[in-house]
């Protein structure tokens, strides 16, 4: 079927320029909406297992980084193409209300079958998933329905007995702070199941100032279009294809990467890696499907997805950075905060305002051994000097790792900005 745009990713990316939110917020927003829209009605056979191009996204930020604005674009797309949403408030039992209430039928040949396609949106993710998630049994369902085969999903509860659900299809977007993740999923469940099947996209602010976004008939144009493109692919059925290079790059990238248990040094990150190879089937079919409608894998697709997967494990520190830490490697964060702070406003702090700004989580001995460590680590730079403010003679300290808390923007690579 004819298009109206040349890439619904490129296009997507056109019609999002003059807004605040990084280029990773808005292209992983797409990719979701993307998948979401095939309903389970495209897929690539691994002979054993199908893989379908739904995902679970987590967009996470700072507070400011327009996390909410990036969802709340795509989402709006969505709701224009007909892709069914969630309620605002999650729990197990809303789920599968949610779930009951989207069922499908379709008609193929003189057959009649059944599939239930939900998208889960929350612009906060700590409102949707409150503290109790995990021991409600959200997490343990949403777990399943990740990568749920063609077939019911039966869940049973005690005072309903047992709900069926037709054939599930659901994807995930959401927007948080790394420490409102932190309250949402437990220290100890990080690495396990389900977070081995999100996708973490981690961008540190906003890529540029606009306080009024342009707006105007081309913007109205490309909306309309991305909104009947995106129900085009949505129309697509079948099974993919790779075509000869694609395999060819995918078998040679399969068999070269690293094992799950030597990739990371965080050994949290073992699940996530043992299913990166799932995640890049996955983006590289959308890929192709924003491309084109014929479902083949091309050379091009799976470049796109594995450097897509090497951009997101850019990110992965940052989020991680609170879950499991101990009380004191949060001091030592907050310390240097505090420092590379005053050092962006006026190049330099000295002892006597860090301590007093850090007296409530650091005293005595404790902030001693935080200011040694950073300076150990190269993370900041400590001298003897006079402090151009006060005229006292003391000890200075200047930011020198900007690296240290991983605070860059993460930008679109070459490749995915090609595709």
């Amino acid at each position: 079927m004819a298009r109206d745009l040349r890439n619904f990713l490129r296009a997507y990316m056109e019609f999002t320029a003059d807004t605040e939110p990084s280029d990773a917020f808005h292209f992983w927003t797409a990719v979701t909406i993307i998948g979401a829209v095939t309903k389970k009605q495209v897929y690539l056979d691994m002979n054993y297992f199908h893989v379908y191009p739904n995902f679970y996204t987590f967009l996470v930020g700072p507070s400011g980084s327009r996390k909410s604005v990036a969802t709340a674009i795509g989402v709006s797309i969505a709701n224009q193409a007909e892709i069914r949403k969630s309620s605002n408030k999650m729990t197990a039992a809303a789920l599968i209300k949610d779930l009951s209430d989207s069922v499908e039928k379709r008609i193929i040949g003189t057959e009649i079958e059944f599939v239930t396609p939900l998208l889960i949106y929350s612009s906060e993710l700590g409102v949707l998933m409150g503290p109790d998630a995990y021991t409600s049994g959200l997490i343990a369902d949403l777990t399943d329905l990740w990568d749920w085969p063609d077939k019911p999903w039966e869940k049973k509860t005690i005072s309903r007995g047992t709900d069926t659900i037709m054939n599930p299809f659901v994807s995930f977007l959401g927007a948080t702070t790394v420490k409102q993740l932190k309250t949402s999923i437990p220290e100890a469940a990080v690495g396990q199941g389900f977070t081995s099947r999100v996708i973490f996209v981690w961008s540190g602010g906003r890529r540029k100032r606009s306080p009024i976004p342009e707006w105007g008939s081309g913007h109205e144009m490309l909306e309309r279009n991305l909104v009947k493109d995106l129900k085009k692919i949505g129309q697509l059925k079948g099974i993919f294809q790779f075509s000869k290079d694609g395999l060819s790059l995918y078998k040679s990238h399969y068999m070269e990467r690293p094992e799950p248990e030597d990739e990371f040094e965080d050994d949290r990150l073992q699940g996530y890696s043992s299913r990166k190879d799932i995640h890049m089937l996955k983006i590289a079919m959308v890929l192709s499907l924003a491309d084109k409608d014929e479902l083949i894998i091309t050379e091009r697709d799976m470049a796109g997805a594995i450097d897509a997967i090497k951009w997101l494990d850019r990110g992965l520190p940052n989020i991680l950075a609170e879950h499991g830490q101990t009380t004191a490697a949060d001091s030592v964060n907050k310390v240097f905060k505090q420092i590379e702070a005053a050092t962006r406003k006026v190049g330099y702090i000295s002892d006597i305002e860090l301590s007093s700004k850090s007296y409530h989580y650091a005293l005595g001995q404790e902030y001693d051994m935080i200011i040694q460590t950073l300076s150990k680590i190269g993370a900041i730079e400590e001298v003897i000097g006079r402090d151009p403010r006060t005229g006292k003679i003391g000890k200075l300290y200047r930011s020198r790792d900007s690296e240290f808390m991983k605070k860059s923007v993460v930008r679109v690579t070459k490749k995915i900005e090609e595709e």
